[in-house]
């Protein structure tokens, strides 16, 4: 690389977390900018990634890194260190094999590494390495630290449960977790309920309508402005150990797992569970039972994505609930295909539903021209295809909502709201002919 490539620079910095020992984002840019000054490069660009590990997140995973690699006219890119950049080899060699394609070289302030060199290359990579090995070694503190933690019973940081709080040690030095008396009788009815036999979704509905105070911290609300909450949110305080007085610790679960283990708690040198009854809802043996029951109610859209039955998409994002304004979605009800309101849990059963549509539409408007022939030839020709079944449906339909109505065991039509294109609205009394009479 010569003088005159080099006269055109951008500059890179990235933070973790600030702490007072930290190199600030400030800092770094202003190391960089005065290295550049002393050779008389000039700074065409700066990019940053604040509150970004270079452990977990990959260099072409970054919003600063990406960005900086979608501009053009540079040859150079300035750091402060070589750990900025990455804290893994491979990171480190795939962000510099990126710069090499474009034909730019990558330089670090308080490093000296010249990349231009194969000297200069290796020097990197020997960086690169004793990076990855103090990046281990901080995890390392970081587990112990926590596992002794654990061990004195003090409370070890990230979310507070529902139905807890942290308070100040009293026997010594950090905090530990106590019951929330304002929260707890509710936890107390909510774990009743589920032992019960009553469902996520009734317990959930049941929250919200007697206005049960949230978790701290969170904002889900109503249109109406009144607290409200989430299947999800109850589905995680039933499952978490500390119910049991016992306390989560799995080490190592990987981003993709979406929900933990709950029996993956804090145990004793024999491999027991660490119980602390002043922190416990049920004995440890009821909260097995609780995670059977809700491993054997979970809905389809509780599982991963390869667990769950898949459903027709034949009325996606067609049919809405009439009370509230929102898309029904598709479900399972005891492994029957179903529409549901995510709002007011309506449902519809679609076994019946479908082929009523179905006969509606070829019935009614099957001899309306489309597309140079008709809806009944085209649909003919989708043949079992839902998605383009759909779209011919979607080519007729002006509106299609479903109210409540009563429950019972077979399909109401009467709950059907349907409107075609270019149609006259339905009368707003079925029975009118019933009326005209009377």
């Amino acid at each position: 690389m010569n003088t005159q490539q080099e006269r055109r620079c951008v500059l890179y910095a990235r933070l973790s977390v600030t702490k007072e020992e930290s190199v600030s984002i400030a800092r770094q840019l202003q190391s960089c900018r005065r290295y550049a000054e002393a050779r008389g490069w000039e700074v065409v660009g700066e990019f940053i990634d604040d509150g970004v590990s270079a452990t977990a997140n990959r260099p072409e995973d970054r919003n600063g890194w990406a960005a900086l690699l979608g501009t053009t006219d540079f040859d150079a890119v300035i750091i402060w260190k070589v750990d900025r950049l990455a804290r893994r080899v491979l990171d480190f060699l795939h962000a510099d094999e990126a710069l090499q394609k474009r034909g730019a070289g990558l330089i670090a302030v308080e490093d000296p590494i010249d990349m231009t060199s194969p000297q200069g290359r290796a020097f990197a990579v020997m960086l690169a390495v004793f990076g990855e090995m103090e990046a281990e070694a901080i995890r390392a503190r970081v587990r112990a630290a926590r596992a002794q933690l654990l061990k004195d019973g003090r409370w070890a940081g990230g979310g507070v449960p529902y139905g807890y709080q942290s308070a100040p040690n009293p026997d010594g030095p950090g905090w530990v977790l106590v019951k929330d008396p304002a929260r707890q009788p509710w936890l107390a009815e909510v774990v009743g309920k589920a032992l019960g036999g009553a469902t996520v979704n009734a317990i959930t509905t049941w929250l919200t309508a007697e206005g049960a105070p949230l978790p701290e911290g969170s904002i889900t609300r109503r249109k109406s402005g009144a607290t409200a909450w989430n299947r999800q949110t109850v589905d995680g305080i039933l499952r978490n150990p500390v119910l049991a007085g016992m306390t989560p610790h799995n080490p190592g679960r990987p981003k993709s797992a979406k929900r933990a283990d709950p029996f993956a708690v804090f145990r004793d040198e024999e491999g027991e569970p660490v119980v602390k009854d002043s922190l416990a809802v049920v004995s440890v043996e009821e909260f097995s039972v609780l995670q059977n029951l809700l491993d054997a109610r979970s809905t389809p859209q509780a599982r991963k994505r390869s667990e769950r039955e898949p459903t027709s998409p034949f009325l996606s994002r067609v049919v809405r609930c009439d009370d509230c304004d929102v898309f029904l979605c598709r479900g399972t009800n005891q492994k029957r295909p179903v529409l549901y309101c995510p709002s007011c849990r309506q449902t519809m059963s679609r076994s019946a539903f479908d082929p009523y549509l179905v006969d509606r539409l070829l019935a009614e408007r099957g001899t309306v021209p489309l597309g140079g022939s008709t809806v009944e030839a085209h649909w003919a020709a989708a043949g079992k295809s839902d998605e383009a079944r759909r779209e011919i449906l979607l080519t007729q339909l002006d509106s299609l909502r479903l109210r409540r109505g009563v429950v019972g065991r077979y399909f109401d039509e009467d709950r059907v709201l349907l409107r075609w294109r270019g149609a006259s609205p339905p009368a707003i009394v079925s029975n009118a002919e019933d009326l005209s009479d009377a």
